[in-house]
């Protein structure tokens, strides 16, 4: 087990192997080492979570869950339910994820105090991440304190190296958060409460260096856009360097990017267009060059997939982060500090997809002609034969038969797979998964956004209402389509009606 003890020590903001874990897994399984064979199980789910991989996750959460059973593990079995709770949050079903965790004793069963503690008090951040999500500000503030105070109950001179780190950690985090919580309240937001908790967090840093570090540039940028929010932008672009000086040091050019954009909001503020401009081109060269990294990364993605297939001998190393409880990041993420961020990005695309179902009924139909600039082997006149069937197919809603594939549709409009698929590609650019997924998103979207009872129907439903079989493909697909979740398009639409 030392290997594990090593491993869970140092993870908080370090790199873990899957690949060497999985090695672990087998040993153990191999020696009949249950809870080796356990611990690595429950990594592993931990590892695919991170990857975004929540299959993969499952699998091995289930894998994880039965074993947990047969040992008789409260302690593991409330990890395990605590991974599949953000699993749930990260596929936008926060019903689930909510039934999960509050059907949950698990760690009302366990002996250690300290890891009851931690326990509850990720389980109370997740709750909180929940129903701030359903627009729940109260009762979402009222776990965030509860979580703050059931860890804070626990007796520190009892704690262990490894609780210690979990234990800091998670305090530093949840001041933070309580502060984000106040502070950027869209009610009521209250800055006068909202200080004290970032100062106590902020003392750490002397008082606690060597747990502060472990998520310094979170607090300092956190700090940042509450003396913005204060308008005292001389303080907010202090903390702002701070970040910078740090990512200098971790190399995180996304939080340089969100300094950036703060110290420009902020000198802008002040009048001060000379250091505006400043800032503007160096945010501006940034996420140029973040953009097009992330286009050649994607690009290095699919090389090595082709390479993987050419030699399987060769192995794509999972790298990934895994923190200290192991959901820490994943929840940080879920708050105000990243939600700041994401919300933009989530609202403009939200703004995009209203304005177009606003102008989607005053704006003539596009008509399917034949373009003169395709290529195709396929006559024009079979073409355009083609086109009106399959214009009739989108009018009689048989997209939304479970299981449809090129085969049965093919069949049903009279032609052959190679075809459609050449039509489908050349006319409506996409494949025929992807026309297909189009076509049941867009008509969900039009009945969330015209008719608000099915605002009211579980996900489950709404995903088989538009032909899909499993919720989680529906969120998956419905996300690549609109760019947000369901239920994210869901509660904004709700919110502007109750506004």
């Amino acid at each position: 087990m030392a290997q594990y003890d090593l491993i869970e020590y140092n993870d908080v903001g370090r790199l873990t192997n899957m690949d060497d874990l999985q090695n672990m897994v087998s040993k153990s399984k191999q020696i009949n080492f249950a809870p080796g064979e356990l611990r690595g199980l429950i990594l592993l789910q931990r590892n695919a979570l991170r990857r975004g991989n929540y299959n993969l996750s499952g699998k091995y959460g289930d894998e994880a869950e039965k074993l947990a059973q047969a040992e008789d593990n409260n302690y593991a079995l409330g990890l395990i339910q605590l991974n599949k709770a953000c699993v749930a949050i990260g596929l936008g079903l926060p019903a689930e994820a909510k039934n999960i965790l509050e059907s949950n004793s698990y760690g009302e069963k366990m002996d250690n105090v300290a890891d009851k503690n931690i326990y509850l008090c990720n389980s109370y951040m997740l709750l909180a991440s929940i129903y701030s999500d359903m627009g729940a500000k109260k009762t979402m503030l009222q776990y965030q304190k509860k979580s703050l105070e059931i860890l804070e109950s626990t007796p520190i001179d009892t704690l262990t190296d490894y609780q210690k780190i979990r234990y800091y950690y998670l305090e530093i985090f949840q001041l933070m958060n309580l502060g984000l919580a106040y502070a950027f309240n869209p009610k009521n937001p209250r800055l006068d409460l909202a200080e004290p908790y970032f100062k106590k967090a902020l003392g750490y840093a002397e008082t606690h260096p060597q747990y502060f570090k472990l998520c310094d540039i979170e607090v300092y940028e956190s700090v940042s856009a509450f003396y913005y929010e204060k308008k005292d932008y001389h303080k907010s672009i202090e903390f702002s360097q701070k970040v910078l000086e740090l990512e200098r040091k971790k190399k995180k050019p996304e939080e340089r990017l969100a300094a950036y954009e703060n110290i420009k909001d902020a000198y802008n503020a002040l009048g001060n267009k000379e250091q505006e401009l400043k800032y503007l081109t160096l945010y501006t060269n940034l996420n140029d060059s973040i953009k097009n990294a992330q286009k050649v990364s994607i690009i290095n993605q699919s090389q090595k997939k082709i390479n993987t297939y050419k030699d399987a001998s060769n192995k794509n190393r999972l790298i990934i982060i895994v923190t200290a409880s192991g959901i820490i990041l994943l929840i940080v993420f879920l708050f105000w500090n990243y939600n700041r961020k994401k919300d933009r990005e989530h609202r403009k695309k939200y703004d995009d997809l209203i304005s177009e179902l606003k102008h989607k009924s005053t704006e003539p139909n596009e008509s399917s002609e034949v373009k003169d600039q395709i290529v195709s082997n396929i006559s024009s006149e079979t073409e355009k034969k083609l086109l009106k069937k399959l214009e009739t197919f989108e009018n009689s809603e048989k997209f939304l038969k479970k299981g449809i594939n090129i085969a049965y549709l093919s069949n049903l409009l009279n032609t052959n797979p190679k075809y459609l698929s050449e039509v489908i590609k050349n006319y409506k650019s996409q494949n025929f998964n992807a026309y297909i997924n189009s076509l049941r998103i867009n008509y969900i979207v039009d009945h969330l956004y015209n008719d608000p009872k099915y605002r009211e129907y579980k996900i489950s439903y709404l995903a088989e209402e538009c032909g899909y079989a499993s919720s989680q493909v529906f969120v998956i697909a419905f996300k690549k389509e609109k760019g947000v979740t369901p239920s994210y398009f869901i509660n904004q639409l709700n919110s502007v009606e109750t506004v």
